[in-house]
């Protein structure tokens, strides 16, 4: 209840032109306010109350699963929706004020948060997008500015810039980096309490809309899971990686088979090398089979599956170059299938293209592997994908169970067992891994059965 009563959920459409209200604009300021914004010198506002009030680490209490830690987390939680609302009445000053009386946090500390919470309101309070248009319709100049979510990355305010995508070979961000490794280590101990040990090879799902949105931080979930970090030049590019010692990780590595999408593709051209990379990477490694799935993994195929060291090493697929999608979320809406093994086929059929470079350094762009794809997807225990916003769930669109499911699908048809799906959430500071039937549940309870939710969108003539 706790969790369906804190999401965030979008009370309608965006309207082009119009800026955003009072209680729309407290809810996304609280948001904005729970992560450490380094590029401001601010802290997050609920790890200042934590520490302040004498709770110890936020992120401490995020681990706690007991009944004193989700109390001890909403007090911290009621406590900054206190502030926020202080702030919104009455002021920067009002709200230190307040918050060094009821959780003792030094204002030097609070007033950054609240200058940066103030930049942002200032700014959701005007709207220039019908000025924008205006501009590009009569061809002069538009201001360029990124693309993402507010919460995510404030800098995209103010709205109405002509909006750009992402440095491919800044991917993945520090942040991102940072925040990917709460997450795997999440997913991994959710697989290792639910089938008694870690997966040793997973299927990933990755779209670039979703990575440029949070800076790359599903590439940096692979990065971690195989246990390498992304090394950069003098030009602050990630160009290469280098493998985190065993002894850092505290785990074995895992395989990653990474499905992305189209756009990714198009975007991220250099990352996808960069994955390829990695895997390349750690399967040369000399570490004992246990530790090293991905080096294991390629002997034996390439011992006793009959094909190249080349082929073996292929882990990163998307479609073949010019074409999009999977065309799963057609077959089932259509109602064109008898048997699941169809979807997890045309899954297989559409995503069997294979990127990257052999060992001699030859580009593979998009070479039809449809072989190394099914071996690969053979071994899979856990497919996966990363949520990375409150807007758009996976029961508002097709193209996760067209992805997840397909790619899920595919798993079972390939590995002869359903395997273990799993979904997490970004967007909040938790980050919490649920599996599909659990996300389903809660998307269900706190958006499409919320009055607030649906009301919005039959105001919008849904």
């Amino acid at each position: 209840m706790v969790e369906v009563e804190q999401r965030l959920v979008p009370t309608g459409l965006h309207v082009f032109g119009r800026a955003d209200g009072e209680r729309e604009c407290a809810d996304l300021l609280r948001m904005v306010a729970s992560f450490d914004r380094p590029e401001r010198g601010a802290r997050a506002l609920t790890d200042l109350v934590s520490e302040s009030s004498g709770l110890g680490a936020y992120e401490t209490l995020l681990g706690e699963k007991t009944n004193d830690g989700w109390q001890r987390r909403e007090l911290v939680e009621g406590v900054v929706r206190g502030a926020v609302a202080i702030f919104l009445s009455e002021g920067i000053e009002a709200a230190c004020r307040w918050l060094e009386a009821n959780a003792r946090v030094q204002p030097d500390e609070s007033r950054k948060v609240f200058g940066l919470l103030a930049s942002v309101r200032e700014q959701l309070k005007t709207n220039a997008e019908l000025d924008g248009l205006a501009r590009a319709l009569r061809g002069e100049y538009v201001e360029p500015g990124p693309g993402a979510d507010i919460v995510q990355n404030p800098s995209i305010l103010p709205t109405g810039r002509n909006t750009h995508a992402v440095n491919p070979y800044a991917v993945p961000s520090h942040i991102a980096y940072a925040r990917a490794e709460r997450v795997v280590n999440s997913l991994l101990e959710r697989h290792s309490a639910e089938h008694g040990r870690l997966p040793r090879t997973m299927a990933l799902v990755l779209w670039g809309l979703d990575n440029i949105k949070t800076q790359g931080e599903g590439v940096a979930q692979a990065l971690w899971l195989l246990g390498v970090r992304p090394v950069r030049d003098r030009m602050n590019r990630v160009t290469n990686v280098e493998p985190l010692p065993l002894e850092r990780l505290g785990r074995p590595r895992v395989d990653v088979v990474m499905t992305v999408s189209g756009i990714f593709r198009d975007l991220f051209g250099a990352t996808m090398l960069l994955l390829d990379k990695a895997v390349r990477c750690v399967a040369e490694l000399d570490e004992p089979a246990e530790w090293n799935p991905v080096r294991a993994n390629v002997e034996a195929q390439a011992d006793t599956e009959g094909c190249t060291r080349d082929e073996a090493l292929l882990r990163v697929f998307s479609n073949a170059p010019g074409s999009y999608g999977t065309n799963v979320n057609f077959m089932v809406m259509d109602s064109e299938w008898e048997q699941t093994e169809a979807l997890g086929e045309l899954f297989v059929t559409r995503k069997c293209f294979a990127y990257g470079r052999d060992r001699d350094g030859r580009s593979l762009e998009g070479r039809e592997a449809r072989g190394a794809l099914s071996r690969a997807l053979s071994r899979v225990e856990a497919t996966y994908q990363n949520i990375d916003s409150f807007e758009i769930g996976i029961t508002d669109v097709d193209h996760y169970f067209e992805y997840l499911g397909g790619v899920s699908k595919a798993v079972e048809r390939h590995a002869q067992t359903r395997p273990a799906i799993y979904l997490s959430d970004s967007v909040s500071r938790d980050a919490r891994v649920r599996s599909v039937e659990e996300m389903v549940r809660l998307e269900t309870r706190a958006k499409t059965l919320n009055p607030k939710w649906y009301e919005g969108m039959l105001r919008h003539g849904f």
